[in-house]
């Protein structure tokens, strides 16, 4: 996409950027830093990333930030208290501290299922629901077919669905 700046890459891929992190450490802090690599990156390498299509850029943005992930977790092996994503603390839902209480231990038990499904399950399932990439998208990026990321998030699904149940947790 031609006159792409380095301010509508952050604005539209910057959730893509967190959950990717996010994925990896786990630490709404660590993830912060990670992301904040990762724009560096951006800002180093616009030359490249003016000349990509949208898809190559989700890509190449997904990878950098896993990889600044694991190079962070490597050189930082210390546990964060806080598993809240960004800005979760700013939210008002109105609901009472009984029933944010209870979301949050479902949230945790989802996020625990989602952490216990093998690597090659688990990456489509965030890239598509935290990262907000498409099937086509996540495809490109792990370089496999549509049918192959369907056939992973149907199954990573599946396993999830089985933990959850069994913890008593209706998964559909």
């Amino acid at each position: 996409m031609p006159g792409r700046d380095f301010e509508s890459i952050y604005r539209d891929y910057s959730r893509l950027v967190y959950w990717a992190a996010y994925k990896v450490l786990n630490s709404g802090e660590e993830t912060e830093d990670a992301a904040q690599d990762v724009f560096l990156a951006v800002l180093k390498n616009m030359d490249l990333l003016s000349g990509m299509s949208d898809a190559q850029l989700k890509g190449w943005l997904y990878r950098v930030a896993v990889n600044a992930a694991l190079d962070m977790k490597r050189r930082d092996s210390r546990e964060l208290l806080s598993d809240e994503p960004l800005g979760a603390e700013v939210a008002d839902t109105g609901e009472t501290p009984e029933d944010e209480a209870v979301g949050n231990d479902t949230q945790a038990e989802v996020r625990a299922a989602l952490s216990a499904v093998d690597e090659i399950y688990r990456e489509p399932l965030y890239m598509y629901y935290y990262s907000g990439m498409s099937v086509g998208e996540i495809a490109e990026a792990l370089e496999i077919s549509e049918g192959t990321v369907k056939s992973r998030m149907a199954r990573g699904r599946k396993i999830m669905a089985k933990r959850l149940n069994a913890r008593g947790i209706s998964y559909e």
